[in-house]
This record gives structure tokens, sequence and C-alpha cells, in this order.
């Protein structure tokens, strides 16, 4: 095995792995009880923030802060925009199947390709419109809202599921202004701190016998579906281009809806596989390298 082909089996190996720790948010969200979204979202921001900072031994750069301060705006921006996809998917992740929050935040780059030609002076990808009707009808498929029967619990999920999409797009936009100035690692750390920071009065809103009790839940969902998530993606960058990134993070959202029906015996119905298939197709269209390049992708 020659080194390009070693590097890029390893890289891939390492997307897998980064990818299947950040679906571990599912099961870990759901395990945790008697805590609002708001506690749930500090405490797993703040867990993964701690371990980003022990990457900061190998990777210097957020300490830099005046090589990179002519872009606070955007950072800020971006840390803003975090917060609100993680406060909506937290909430999705609660009130909807794991396959509606999954695929339905993954759906994030059929907006990027749609919005960036206006926001970021892109070219449109051939396949745009094609992966967002294709987007768009697995979205009905999965979501199947005539059969929500009613139930406010529900439908405010996939609402919150669909919002974290647009959330999501925003994030990964306003990374790829950033790209090539700033470091993923750096991003990061600011998105994480700032939803800390923005969280910090609903950090002690839960009964302190309650939080310690969710602590086993708290603290492996922030260093596994956060902190080694990333990790593992950082790994991954430094071995396969951004592209081969893009679409090898399609992970995710299969990763997901496994989760859904091993943990919780939430299995899709025909039209929720086929629905499903329909999103995972459009992305992969989106990510194709004709397609938009949707460069490095910030997890929620």
């Amino acid at each position: 095995m020659n080194s390009d082909t070693k590097n890029l089996a390893q890289g891939v190996a390492f997307v897998l792995v980064g990818a299947f720790c950040f679906s571990l948010a599912i099961p870990f969200t759901r395990w945790t009880h008697d805590l609002g979204t708001p506690v749930i979202v500090f405490w797993r921001a703040f867990f993964g923030f701690l371990f980003l900072l022990t990457l900061v031994t190998r990777d210097h750069e957020p300490l830099r802060y005046p090589h990179y301060r002519h872009a606070t705006r955007r950072l800020l921006l971006l840390g803003f925009c975090v917060v609100l996809t993680v406060i909506f998917y937290t909430y999705a992740v609660q009130h909807t199947t794991a396959a509606i929050a999954v695929l339905l935040v993954n759906s994030a780059p059929i907006y990027v390709a749609l919005l960036s030609p206006w926001l970021l002076n892109e070219p449109r990808s051939p396949y745009t419109w094609i992966s967002l009707g294709m987007a768009l009808v697995g979205m009905a498929l999965l979501t199947d809202l005539t059969q929500l029967g009613g139930a406010s619990g529900d439908l405010s999920g996939v609402i919150a599921a669909a919002l974290s999409g647009l959330t999501y797009g925003s994030v990964m936009m306003v990374s790829r202004s950033l790209r090539g100035s700033i470091q993923g690692l750096t991003q990061n750390l600011w998105a994480m701190g700032l939803i800390v920071l923005i969280m910090i009065p609903f950090a002690l809103s839960a009964p302190l016998d309650t939080l310690v009790d969710n602590l086993p839940v708290l603290i492996p969902l922030g260093v596994f579906s956060l902190g080694m998530s990333y990790m593992f993606y950082f790994l991954g960058l430094a071995r396969v281009s951004a592209q081969v990134v893009s679409v090898v993070s399609l992970s995710e959202s299969v990763f997901g809806v496994m989760m859904g029906v091993i943990f919780f015996a939430e299995v899709p119905n025909v039209l929720g596989w086929l629905g499903g298939a329909l999103i995972l197709v459009s992305i992969y269209l989106i990510s194709r390298p004709s397609g938009a390049v949707i460069g490095r992708r910030q997890r929620i």
C-alpha cells in the first residue's frame, strides 16, 4: 500500500469514527432525565470545550488572537449560529425520532448550495435544484406530518429539526468564509466557548442532585459527541481533502438512524426509508466534486 492510499484509508477511517462519535449525541441526550434543553446544551458544550482545550497543546493557533483579530465579528457570528443549531438539534432529538433529527440537520449542504451564490458569490452547482427538489420530497416522506396525530411535541420536534438544518447551513457558510485564514480548532473553540457563555444562566437551573445524577451521561455527551468527534475529524481532514470529508460525513446520518433503531426501536416505515434515502442522495449529489465544495463542516 503506497503512502497516498494509506493516507486516504486512514483519513476516511478517522472521519467515520468522528461521525460515529457525533451520532452518540442522540442516545446520550435521550438518556438524560429531568433536564431541559438549555441545561443539556450548556453542559454538553462545557465538557466538549474542556476536551477541545487539550488539543491546544498541539495546535497553538487559538492562543494567537492578534493574528486573527480581524475575524472576530465572523467568529462571533459563527458562535451565535452554532448556539441556535445546538439548541434546535438538542430539542429535536428530545421531541422527534432520531431519523428525522439527524437527516434534517444534515440537509444543511442543500441550503448552502442554494444560498452561497448570493451570500458568498460562489458558482451554483448544476445539481442544486435537483438536490433541493429531492431533499424536499424526502423530508415530506420522512416526517409524514399527516401521521403526527396533532401531537404538538412531535410537530415542534420536526420544526426544530428543520430549523437546525437551516441554522447549520448558516454555520457552514460562515465557516467557509473563514476557510484558509482561521483553523477549524480555533473556530470550534470560539463556538463552544460562546455557547458556554450564553447558556451560563441555565447551567445551574436544575437541582444539584439531578445534575449530579446526570453527570455520567452529560460528560460523555460532551467528550464523545463534541470533543472526540472533532479530534477524529481534524485527523481525517489532515489526510484527505475537504471534499472527501464532506461525502464521508454522510455517514453521520446513517449512524444517527442506526442509533434510533438500535436503542429506541424507532424504525421508519417504508416511506420514511425512502425519504431518508432521497435526502442522502441529494446531499451526496451536492457534495460531489462537480457540485458545490462544502468545505470544512462545523459539527453541532
